[in-house]
């Protein structure tokens, strides 16, 4: 079992930079040339819920020494792997 998305065509891992930028571009799969994208919905969603998250935890965690900024850290540590593996790639329509 692969972890991670996957090309839908050959099943070939994509790489991790490519689900982090220029989301909603088409791009080419390494092994079978498929045209594949990446769903910018997907990313607004994990990205709008981590957001939400932060608001409602920093005033909880203490002001001084950059313990808001240890937050928001630990928070894009935990949602950019999550997106990463939950998001899948679709085949673009190309024509």
């Amino acid at each position: 079992m692969r972890f991670g998305p996957i090309c839908p065509n050959c099943t070939e891992p994509v790489p991790f930079g490519r689900s982090q930028w220029k989301l909603g571009t088409v791009f080419q799969c390494a092994r079978c040339d498929a045209a594949l994208v990446y769903p910018r919905w997907t990313a607004a969603i994990w990205g709008g819920g981590g957001a939400l998250i932060f608001g409602m935890l920093r005033h909880s965690v203490p002001q001084e020494a950059g313990s808001q900024i240890a937050l928001f850290a630990l928070m894009i540590a935990i949602i950019l792997p999550l997106s990463w593996a939950t998001t899948k790639v679709r085949l673009a329509n190309v024509g």
